[in-house]
């Protein structure tokens, strides 16, 4: 059972990365703004004192504004760092300034060594979560590797917010005990309660 549903996921994934890769790249930015707006607004993420968002890379929701965003707002912003990709732990490093991203793991953006300070999870009160596709029940396809649903369990307090394209949409997304649903989903057309 546990094998089918592993290659029922694959399939998914590989399907939804192929729309989302064919994405316009002028309604990829569109939608990013959009969805950019929506999060500006979201009175959750007003309230919030720190939060958690992934650097964006190709054809993923952008999120070089809501970074420079939550910056402006003086909140506390981390952003994921991948130490040791073997033992698929991802942790949370401050980021002062986008000058400070470098290429880490996999050439994804991050902080060097050098400049690594982590934040302590439970200091997390939003996260801004990736995929690949997702539900309106808040179950989430990720890209495979397992590092958020080991981190998500990690930040109790967080309200888990999905940003997603239209296209990464999806009826019903089948979940094993192990994955993490999100507790919002963001579009560029509204913000989604999800029915856990």
């Amino acid at each position: 059972m546990e094998n089918d549903l592993t290659l029922l996921k694959k399939e998914l994934r590989k399907t939804a990365l192929i729309k989302r890769r064919a994405m316009r790249p002028e309604k990829r930015v569109a939608e990013s703004h959009g969805i950019f707006k929506q999060l500006r607004d979201f009175e959750l993420y007003k309230q919030a004192s720190c939060v958690f968002c992934y650097v964006s890379v190709e054809d993923e929701v952008q999120t070089r504004e809501i970074l420079n965003q939550v910056l402006a707002d003086r909140k506390k912003l981390c952003i994921p760092y991948i130490a040791e990709p073997k033992t698929r732990i991802m942790t949370a490093a401050r980021l002062n300034s986008l000058d400070e991203l470098k290429p880490g793991y996999w050439d994804i953006p991050s902080v060097s060594v050098d400049n690594y300070h982590e934040v302590n999870p439970v200091e997390i009160d939003f996260v801004v979560v990736p995929g690949a596709a997702f539900d309106k029940e808040g179950h989430r396809l990720g890209l495979g590797g397992g590092f958020y649903d080991i981190f998500l369990k990690k930040v109790r307090n967080a309200a888990l917010v999905a940003v997603a394209y239209e296209c990464q949409l999806m009826d019903e997304i089948k979940v094993m005990d192990h994955d993490i649903p999100v507790d919002y989903l963001l579009t560029h057309n509204g913000i989604i309660k999800c029915s856990k």
